[in-house]
């Protein structure tokens, strides 16, 4: 059963790779969400929902979904209103 045995180390390395990737990419898109919230804040234009480091944060831990939804919130043209920005209110 030695095959057996290779098989199932390299099933393990294989999986090791996968999951590197995978942290890695939840770092670049963590790295792009937090950049793009800075853009924004510097345009003068307020996160939706909650703040730029809780948007980065949840990237991190959700990765390409929770990228996508912040994509969404904050660069479809379907959640702004008449096209205008969403500006913070000065009170």
């Amino acid at each position: 059963m030695q095959w057996l045995s290779d098989y199932q180390q390299s099933l393990q390395a294989w999986q090791q790779i996968l999951v590197l990737i995978n942290a890695l990419i939840h770092f670049l898109f963590a790295g792009a969400v937090a950049n793009d919230c800075g853009k924004l804040s510097k345009q003068g234009l307020k996160p939706i929902l909650v703040a730029p480091a809780t948007w980065a944060f949840t990237t991190l831990i959700g990765g390409v979904y929770v990228a996508g939804l912040y994509w969404f919130l904050h660069h479809s043209t379907l959640t702004r209103y008449q096209g205008k920005p969403i500006k913070e209110s000065s009170t």
